[in-house]
């Protein structure tokens, strides 16, 4: 392998200066790191027609699922709240990761020529994959404060469409800024020779500096996002148990409301449950693999950590299930959407929308 020719694409600035020690890191990686980490491809090859089917599941299920929330919310003039649009960008984000991450990410696992989709592509799919990840974390922390203050602050002046624009934007634009070190590091790498593609990140010498980063990009998307979050429901937990609602309003009308934010809280906590629940497996295998690679059996190394991608993946097809299952309002828009298609010439305001959320 050594003197094979390679054929680098990487961010302009430093591919001449960087690009023979990259070459030399890869084809390192590829008689030793990656030996032990992907031995046995064909034991992976042999679960391909369980894996292929669950990640084509999951794909279906994601886009027209939350592609389905996406349009409920879009067309219902009265679901035009804050609430529902944080929902909507998780819907958007999980959408955008279903159309990204799973498809290349099983072709790159599968393929024998590894990545096969050109240098753009390699730098834009690892730009747009962890960046989905982010804004849904993001975006449950944002609907978690939220919720936070319509509960335990009710009087308070509650966030306008024009802040939550403003926050949906930031969270976008601090997704994009956290991944801009990974990327830095991303190399496309060809073996023509072997007629072998890869799309890695190699941090060349900078080791401390790799776990660095792995371990404060797991704190500032995970660890803390899922901690404020917790801090929050249960805070609103404490609430609602010895809620009064303010002002003079009957027996009937306090019990309404509460049974109201009650469900809310189920639903955005479900959400964020289900959410923690999926993204688990990978991030501690990630863990396991940085303090020590030889704790995950190198036979199954890869197996491993594509069924970890899996379950991650999965929570994208949780929101639109939850938000159907314990929203009777958001069924009731669905029902009434797919009546006013199967009807010809019935004027849209005979579907008129009910107030959610």
């Amino acid at each position: 392998m050594e003197g094979n020719h390679s054929a680098i694409t990487q961010p302009p600035e430093s591919a001449e200066q960087t690009g023979g020690h990259v070459y030399e890191v890869a084809v390192q990686k590829s008689s030793t790191n990656l030996s032990s980490q992907f031995a046995d491809v064909a034991l992976l090859q042999s679960f391909k027609s369980l894996i292929i089917p669950c990640y084509v599941l999951v794909v279906v299920v994601g886009v027209f699922g939350n592609y389905l929330l996406l349009y409920v919310i879009c067309r219902t003039r009265k679901m035009h709240n804050v609430t529902n649009f944080f929902i909507g960008n998780l819907a958007f984000s999980d959408m955008l990761m279903c159309v990204t991450c799973v498809p290349f990410t099983l072709a790159y696992a599968f393929n024998p020529h590894g990545w096969v989709f050109g240098g753009p592509m390699c730098y834009l799919v690892f730009l747009i994959q962890p960046v989905t990840v982010y804004v849904s974390v993001f975006t449950l922390t944002a609907i978690a404060v939220d919720r936070y203050y319509a509960t335990v602050h009710p009087l308070k002046k509650r966030t306008s469409v024009a802040t939550c624009a403003s926050v949906l934007t930031g969270i976008w634009l601090l997704s994009c800024g956290l991944v801009t070190p990974a990327i830095t590091h991303t190399y496309h790498v060809e073996f023509k020779e072997e007629g072998f593609t890869i799309c890695e990140e190699f941090w060349l010498d900078k080791e401390k500096e790799r776990r660095a980063y792995a371990y404060s990009t797991l704190l500032v998307t995970y660890v803390l996002p899922l901690s404020a979050v917790f801090v929050s429901y249960l805070c609103i937990t404490v609430k609602l148990k010895k809620c009064v609602a303010p002002g003079h309003r009957t027996q009937n009308q306090t019990g309404a409301q509460q049974a109201r934010k009650r469900k809310i809280f189920r639903l955005v906590a479900l959400l964020v449950t289900a959410f923690a629940v999926c993204w688990l497996p990978i991030h501690v295998f990630n863990v396991l693999r940085d303090i020590d690679i030889h704790l995950i059996n190198k036979r199954y190394f890869l197996l491993i950590q594509l069924l970890c991608h899996l379950c991650a993946m999965s929570s994208s097809c949780c929101n639109p299930f939850l938000y159907a299952w314990l929203h009777d309002r958001f069924r009731t828009e669905l029902r009434k959407m797919f009546k006013c298609h199967r009807r010809i010439g019935v004027p849209a305001n005979n579907c008129a929308p009910s107030v959610v959320l």
